[in-house]
Order: C-alpha cells, then sequence, then structure tokens
C-alpha cells in the first residue's frame, strides 16, 4: 500500500491506504494532520455554546468542549463524610469494590449540577498503590438520562507507573492522527472536601456517546465488552457472537465475526506507540465492539502503559506474548495479514508527527507542572517526572525512525 498525500478541501489529510471504506475514526479511516480541519462538533444538547471552533485544532478529535487542549479543568467535589470514609475503605481493603457513591455536591469551573456519582477505578492487584485513588465521575446513576456537556461518565487516571502522568493524552491524540477512534483525553484538577487532591489524566470512558461519536447514532446499539468479554451496556442482551468468538480461534471462523482488516489497523497503531498494556501485546487493556454493519472491532483503552514505560523505542512490532493473543496469532498467520499489519506499521512510522507531538508534550508540561508540584498524593518525585518526560520526549523521534527501518526491511523494499 501507499502512503498518499490528498490535497483535499478544506483540509489536507494523510489517507491511509485501506482496500474498503469504513466510517471515520475506524481503522480504515484517515489520519489527520495538526494544522487542518475537521468535522464540527455537534450540539451536546446541554444548552452551552462552548464547544470548539470548526476550525480549530481540537474540532479535529470531534470532542466535548471539557477535553479541549489550552485549558486545565479543576473538578470540585464534596463528599458525606460517611461516603469519603467508604470509598477510602474499599481502596484499602483492595478487595476490587467499586460501587458508585452519590456526591454531595459537584462543580467544574464554576458550574454546578447535582445527580453525580463518584467511583474508585482502576486495577486493585497492581493500581492501587500510594495514597492517590483514582476515580470515574457519572452524571447517569441518579439520572440516566443526565448529560454533562455530553458526557455520560468521566475518568481520572494517574497511575504509579506512569510518571509522566502524559501516556494516555499522548497516546489518545497519536491514535486519533491514525485514523483509531481513541478516547478523548487532556488533563484536570481534583478538589475533594476543600482539599487538593491531585492531577489527573482526564478521560472519556468507553460508553454509549464515545460510540455515537466515533460511528454514529445508527451504529451505536451493538454490545460493547471490555476485555473483550465482560458487557458493558445492553443488559441481557444475546452474547452469543462474542462467546463464539472465544470458542474457536481459527481465522476461517473468527473472520466471520468482524473485519480483521480492522483488527490489524488497530493492533498496528498500539504496536507504533508501543502500547505494553494494550491487546497488541499483553491482551489487556482493550474493548471488543459488535458493530451493527462492521462486527466485532478491536477497540483502543487505558493508555498509560505506551511510549516511554519500558522506553524501549528500538521494540520489534513481532515480539509478544503470542499466548495471550490468540486471535492476533490467528490473523497474522495469514501471510496476507501479516504483510498488512507491517504495511500500517510504514504507514503510521510515516505519517508520525514528531515535531507536533513534542511541542505539544512541552505545552502539557508548562500547563500541568505547577499542579503536579502541589500535587499532594503523586507517587514520584519531580525528578523522576522530568526523567520520564525526557525519555518519552528522545523516544518519539526514535521509535519513528526504528519503524521507517524495521518496515522497509520486512518488505524488502
Amino acid at each position: 500500500m501507499m502512503l498518499l498525500l490528498l490535497a483535499c478541501t478544506p483540509a489536507n489529510v494523510i489517507a491511509l491506504g485501506h482496500d474498503s471504506a469504513a466510517p471515520a475514526g475506524v481503522g480504515g479511516g484517515t489520519a489527520v494532520l495538526p494544522g487542518t480541519d475537521g468535522n464540527d462538533n455537534e450540539d451536546d444538547g446541554d444548552g452551552d455554546d462552548d464547544e470548539p471552533a470548526p476550525d480549530s485544532d481540537e474540532a479535529l478529535w470531534d470532542c466535548a468542549a471539557i477535553f479541549e487542549q489550552d485549558r486545565l479543568r479543576e473538578y470540585r467535589i464534596t463528599l458525606e463524610r460517611q461516603v469519603w470514609r467508604a470509598i477510602q475503605t474499599e481502596y484499602s481493603n483492595h478487595d476490587g469494590s467499586k460501587g458508585y457513591h452519590e456526591v454531595e455536591s459537584f462543580e467544574l469551573d464554576g458550574e454546578s449540577i447535582e445527580g453525580v456519582s463518584i467511583r474508585l477505578k482502576g486495577n486493585e492487584g497492581y493500581s492501587w498503590v500510594g495514597t492517590k485513588m483514582q476515580f470515574v465521575l457519572s452524571f447517569v446513576e441518579v439520572d440516566e438520562n443526565q448529560r454533562f456537556h455530553g458526557q455520560r461518565h468521566v475518568a481520572f487516571d494517574a497511575t504509579w507507573y506512569d510518571h509522566t502522568l502524559m501516556n494516555n493524552r499522548l497516546a489518545a491524540r497519536f491514535l486519533r492522527r491514525m485514523g483509531q477512534p481513541a478516547p478523548c483525553a487532556n488533563h484536570a484538577r481534583l478538589t475533594i472536601n476543600d482539599e487538593y487532591f491531585g492531577l489527573y489524566a482526564h478521560m472519556e470512558q468507553l460508553d454509549r456517546e464515545y460510540l455515537e461519536r466515533n460511528f454514529g447514532d445508527d451504529a451505536a446499539d451493538g454490545n460493547l465488552y471490555k476485555y473483550g468479554y465482560e458487557l458493558k451496556n445492553n443488559e441481557g442482551a444475546d452474547t452469543s457472537r462474542m462467546q463464539s468468538f472465544w470458542s474457536d480461534y481459527s481465522f476461517d471462523h473468527i473472520s466471520q465475526l468482524g473485519d480483521p482488516d480492522q483488527w490489524v489497523a488497530e493492533w498496528a497503531a498500539e504496536a507504533a506507540m508501543p502500547d505494553w498494556d494494550g491487546y497488541w501485546y499483553s491482551g489487556h487493556n482493550y474493548y471488543l465492539y459488535d458493530h451493527p454493519e462492521q462486527g466485532l472491532m478491536y477497540l483502543p483503552w487505558d493508555l498509560d502503559a505506551t511510549f516511554s514505560y519500558y522506553h524501549s523505542p528500538f521494540q520489534d512490532p513481532f515480539s509478544l506474548y503470542w499466548d495471550y493473543v490468540p486471535h492476533l496469532t490467528s490473523v497474522l498467520s495469514q501471510p496476507e495479514y501479516e504483510q498488512r499489519f507491517v504495511e500500517r506499521i510504514q504507514e503510521y512510522a510515516e505519517a508520525w508527527p514528531v515535531e507536533v507531538m513534542e511541542q505539544e508534550l512541552a505545552a502539557w508540561e508548562e500547563q500541568t507542572r505547577a499542579s503536579l508540584e502541589e500535587d499532594p498524593n503523586k507517587t514520584y518525585t519531580m525528578a523522576e517526572h522530568d526523567a520520564a518526560v525526557a525519555l518519552t520526549l528522545s523516544g518519539l523521534g526514535q521509535r519513528r525512525d526504528f519503524l521507517v527501518a524495521w518496515a522497509e526491511a520486512r518488505l524488502g523494499r
């Protein structure tokens, strides 16, 4: 496949070669370079008029205004004493309890609503370390019809092992540029009971609004499975297709349940960064979505173990835990799809906007540094943070250059 630079109106986009059309944001879509125009955000129905202008950078990502990149958001929540104690007990018990608790009051940059709930987030066996709890806020537990800036949920991620606190944001924007349906992300401060609790990666949850944004209203009713098997919507729905997907890994069988081209495009994007905790490498953090027309699709999620996590910019995209990724093993055992995997990585590498990503990372550092220095619950020193960011910056160009050479060698070009 060839990388084609198309002069379009009104935007210039890089089109990633693909044999069939696909919805915007899906593996067969287009990668939009910074500085070009994208699709306008639709009205989120909350009565606000603060969505990004169509010609702004944020219009590229079709994200709600709360995920804009040039503003550090600040959430303030108040919890009744017994509720806060219950959350702290759940965290200290490490038993996986993550029930929602209604907050007493909620405010985002002076805007307040009622009927907001909070729960713990993350893997209690690995990421519940130190005093910095991670959270999900829900706007639909009390009233299922309520939305806040068009969102049902927002997540606050700040795991102990991502010393940059930048990976989720950096990876989400990289994936969106490569045509993948990644969640929206920026940073936010969180204050609980009038005490600053910490700085977080502020993220869109994979829910109905995410599906509508990426696939359209008419294609957002399919089953959504966390980790590929845990149904997160459509309670009581028929899950036989997902069960069949896991019952027989032969290519002839699984290729009837989805589009291997979409799978390969998404896996290649994970491998390009790389994402050490996604499906491509460890078969862990990802979703399967049973699209009404496209069938089962792989979706990226929880991107904090990307880029400099292991700082291995020269990691071979084929060096992974094959036993953990049976569907990938089956698909890439087909010579045609092995070549497509390499070609996808080549396309992503050639489209990789290293300089823009470096500029963005520097801007985010300036935007968040004071809040991170002030963060009373961070699990690393600022020196450790600076070292991790420096590794990420040095690794971006190294990774791009390595992948270009790797793909050329694999393809014999």
